[in-house]
């Protein structure tokens, strides 16, 4: 039988203080943590429950893993995955195209922007996709987060978002080119 030290019995009130600061301090943030990634989590799921309208169209239709690859230079490691009501939203790994469909479908997209807290990034003009389409860019603040770019246009009824993470390390901005490539295949699928 193994017998405690009573020379070890008490610990020095400096050293309970201390162990409780930091235990306080993580606790709290464990508490704050989830509260800030849950309003996000929230956002997402109010997202894929959004109704959508008669007629919209499944996004995965739209998109194909070995396009996302050939615009992008790296495998995506996911086939398209649909996702929302009527599939209206297709994630493939490192891509996703979400299509807003109906007369309010730019609203519903500046909803979604606005929902995430990005309703005043700055809009770059995307020349060849018609009037109004845009780049937008999100460069990410954490390193262990993609920058991101996303290519929004018009087509016909849909409101077409596009967004491709870019490569560890790179700029939001090198996502163009892949981004103009995408488009241009799913806006001749759509047509």
């Amino acid at each position: 039988m193994v017998t405690a030290d009573p020379r070890n019995a008490t610990v020095p009130a400096i050293e309970i203080a201390s162990w409780a600061r930091v235990m306080f301090g993580l606790a709290l943030c464990l508490a704050l943590a989830p509260a800030a990634a849950q309003t996000r989590v929230e956002q997402g799921q109010k997202e894929l429950t959004r109704k959508v309208p008669a007629g919209t169209v499944q996004a995965c239709t739209l998109l194909t893993r070995a396009e996302v690859e050939k615009a992008t230079g790296r495998d995506p490691y996911a086939d398209p995955e649909p996702a929302g009501q009527g599939g209206w939203i297709c994630n493939v790994g490192i891509a996703e195209l979400k299509v807003y469909s109906g007369p309010k479908s730019e609203e519903a997209w500046e909803s979604t922007l606005k929902g995430f807290g990005h309703e005043k990034a700055p809009r770059t003009p995307a020349a060849g996709f018609g009037s109004g389409a845009y780049f937008i860019y999100m460069n990410a603040a954490s390193p262990h987060r993609p920058s991101a770019g996303i290519l929004v246009a018009k087509s016909g009824a849909h409101t077409l978002v596009l967004s491709v993470d870019a490569a560890r390390g790179s700029p939001a901005e090198s996502t163009r080119p892949a981004l103009e490539s995408l488009m241009k295949s799913v806006i001749a699928r759509l047509g």
